[in-house]
């Protein structure tokens, strides 16, 4: 088995157009929507008969956006502390990519501790926290 790329990576959400919003007008990644019948959604929050799931490629990775699971806690936010996905990290093209990244979460008022250097890597990065609390990176290669 060859295995050549990370395909996809879903996230749960508590609110996806919230989240939507914030990737697209933030990050500036857009989404399209995937209608999907009761197959998928009859297991979301509120067993819909049909839904959609949100998606944009980054690369020839796609990030979807779902809605939490039936009996998922309201107040759940996404936590490293637990067994499971630590953080996301992107590659993006220069500095001047972070920098433009970096305007665009201080003035939607995301906290970041700005252009950071990796001694390990050799490289640098802006880390973020999503609406879930999930943890974004961007690195220039």
């Amino acid at each position: 088995m060859g295995v050549n790329a990370l395909h996809h990576v879903l996230i749960r959400v508590q609110d996806p157009e919230r989240s939507r919003r914030f990737y697209e007008d933030v990050l500036l990644l857009p989404f399209m929507e995937i209608p999907v019948g009761a197959d998928i959604s009859s297991i979301w929050e509120g067993r819909p008969g049909s839904g959609t799931l949100l998606a944009t490629q980054v690369g020839s990775t796609f990030v979807m956006l779902a809605p939490p699971l039936e009996g998922a806690d309201p107040e759940d936010r996404f936590d490293e502390l637990r067994i499971g996905v630590d953080h996301l990290a992107f590659g993006v093209d220069s500095r001047d990519d972070l920098r433009a990244l970096l305007e665009r979460l201080t003035e939607a008022g995301v906290a970041t501790a700005g252009i950071e250097d990796d001694s390990v890597l050799g490289n640098q990065f802006v880390g973020f926290r999503d609406p879930d609390n999930v943890q974004w990176e961007f690195w220039a290669a």
